[in-house]
């Protein structure tokens, strides 16, 4: 089941978050599974906006949340993350599904990401929603400035791009 997080369920974030990003261990991307997980304030405040869903499960719990906010006329997702023991089920494609669901209620003109292009759980499962990697000519100047400061932060910008669903 997806629905809007409850403040209940945000102390329970941090643990799918951590999870999830023990998948990628062994990769470039490695020192992800230890970074730190998402500020309390910032779930708190997608929370209030209605931009922030919980994959919920009977038997356990908050397994999944897709945290989101307007970006650039978009519902930019800053993350995704599926505890890994509930992975490849379809809760990750439900949260995405929610997430383009209130993008069109809202009125934006689509849904945006920063991802790495090539981890079969990024850029791949993107693209397989219907999301298109974009072109330097087509990234905006604010997505610029989130890859810029991914890159700031550790991303390796040759393994990093935007992509982004639009709407007709």
């Amino acid at each position: 089941m997806i629905r809007n997080a409850l403040p209940e369920d945000l102390p329970h974030l941090a643990a799918v978050e951590r999870s999830a990003a023990a998948l990628f261990r062994g990769t470039r991307m490695d020192w992800v599974a230890d970074g730190p997980t998402l500020a309390p304030a910032m779930l708190e405040e997608a929370a209030a906006r209605g931009h922030l869903w919980v994959a919920w499960h009977a038997e356990g719990g908050a397994v999944g949340f897709l945290l989101a906010g307007a970006l650039d006329g978009d519902l930019f997702i800053e993350e995704l993350s599926v505890a890994q023991d509930h992975q490849r089920r379809g809760f990750g494609r439900a949260l995405l599904g929610q997430a383009v669901r209130r993008a069109r209620e809202e009125g934006l003109a689509g849904v945006s990401l920063t991802t790495d292009h090539d981890l079969p759980w990024n850029a791949p499962f993107y693209a397989s929603a219907g999301f298109q990697v974009l072109d330097e000519s087509a990234l905006t100047p604010v997505l610029r400035e989130r890859l810029a400061q991914e890159a700031a932060h550790g991303h390796d910008p040759a393994h990093r791009c935007a992509m982004r669903l639009a709407f007709s």
